[in-house]
């Protein structure tokens, strides 16, 4: 999939292709935003982190960059994990709160002592996990964010009137 940026949050997507096609018209001087009918409306607008991704790995385009969205996954995907593992918690202490979970588990610890512990001990797990995640994401956001950006980019960007985001 490859994702065209475009100055003040414009944002279009299409599928079936990746950073191959990048390389194929880096390679052969084709403006990949002259295939009019590939490109889809996003449902999210553009933010910072496509532009930094954006300036570093994508092709300049008649109106934007298009950058493969692989990039900008991997940028976003600690963000991601943040608000699931949030979500994951507050979804956890709601379930583990409510009567019937509350009965069944009095139930359950008299006929097999230890499976109040089993569960805080499981529910445990399940956040060491996603921190674990989180970290992991954010070496590798860190690692992508870490590529040079390209100067061509950025003045192909500024010349369309995109704002650089701080930091770069």
């Amino acid at each position: 999939m490859l994702y065209f940026v475009k100055p003040f949050g414009q944002l279009s997507w299409t599928e079936n292709v990746d950073q191959t096609l990048i390389d194929l018209a880096r390679a052969h001087n084709k403006d990949l935003a002259q295939v009019s009918e590939w490109w889809k409306p996003s449902e999210r607008a553009a933010n910072d982190d496509d532009v930094r991704v954006a300036l570093r790995y994508g092709i300049a385009a008649t109106g934007g960059i298009v950058v493969d969205a692989g990039h900008v996954v991997t940028v976003q995907r600690p963000g991601s994990l943040r608000v699931l593992a949030a979500e994951n918690s507050v979804r956890t202490a709601a379930y583990n709160a409510s009567p019937q979970v509350k009965m069944v588990d009095e139930y359950l610890e008299q006929m097999m002592p230890g499976w109040k512990a089993q569960g805080r001990t499981t529910d445990a797990g399940v956040e060491a996990s996603l921190r674990d995640s989180i970290r992991e994401a954010e070496r590798d956001a860190a690692q992508e964010l870490a590529g040079e950006v390209k100067p061509e980019l950025t003045s192909h960007w500024q010349l369309l009137g995109g704002s650089l985001p701080v930091p770069l």
